[in-house]
């Protein structure tokens, strides 16, 4: 009785285990992918806002130093979530304007 009661509470045990791995592992992938979906948005902002700022400042022929402080602040976070491509020539360009006061 002894050895078929130990036998099915370690049967039992094992598969309480593997389910609580389980849905630890559903739980950890989930984060991930909502992490990642985070990432991606606020990379797509930035972009957005670096463009817009960029697009100001060629238009008006000159930058502030707060827009030029304001411009290398975002590049490098987006640069630093994957960001590259065309932005990086438009923050280039910003940073050859005229800085006016």
């Amino acid at each position: 009785m002894a050895d078929w009661l130990i036998e099915y509470w370690v049967v039992w045990g094992f598969g309480l285990l593997t389910a609580g791995l389980a849905a630890l592992w559903r739980y950890a992938l989930a984060q991930h992918k909502r992490q990642k979906a985070l990432e991606t948005g606020v990379q797509a902002l930035l972009r957005d806002r670096i463009i817009s700022a960029c697009d100001y400042y060629q238009k008006k022929q000159s930058i502030s130093v707060h827009g030029r402080e304001n411009i290398q602040s975002m590049y490098a976070a987006y640069h630093a979530l994957g960001g590259n491509g065309a932005v990086t020539v438009l923050v280039q360009d910003a940073d050859d304007l005229p800085t006016h006061f």
